[in-house]
């Protein structure tokens, strides 16, 4: 416990910041989208818009789960998919 005039104000157990959590749930769903034009990352991301925890963002941010999942389908189908980067080439020379 901090015993100053400086102390830090922490917020009551129950009262939290929900436009924090919302736009931390919206950030990975669209990381998600975005890593769904990856190849490698595809099947990955299907698992989790078709799964329960997309669902519970969907919950958690009061929308409609089958809304959501309706327009990012529309939304990733409209997109050219993207290629994984091409893997790094083992390139040991000896530069003496």
């Amino acid at each position: 416990m901090l015993i100053s005039d400086d102390k830090l104000s922490t917020l009551p157990i129950g009262d939290r910041n929900p436009e924090g959590a919302q736009l931390l749930l919206i950030h990975v769903i669209g990381q998600a989208v975005e890593d769904h034009g990856m190849q490698a990352w595809r099947d990955e991301v299907d698992a989790f818009f078709s799964g329960p925890a997309f669902g519970r963002y969907c919950v958690l941010l009061g929308w409609n789960e089958d809304w959501a999942r309706r327009r990012i389908q529309r939304f990733v189908a409209r997109r050219p998919a993207r290629h994984s980067p091409p893997a790094l080439q083992n390139t040991k020379f000896d530069t003496r």
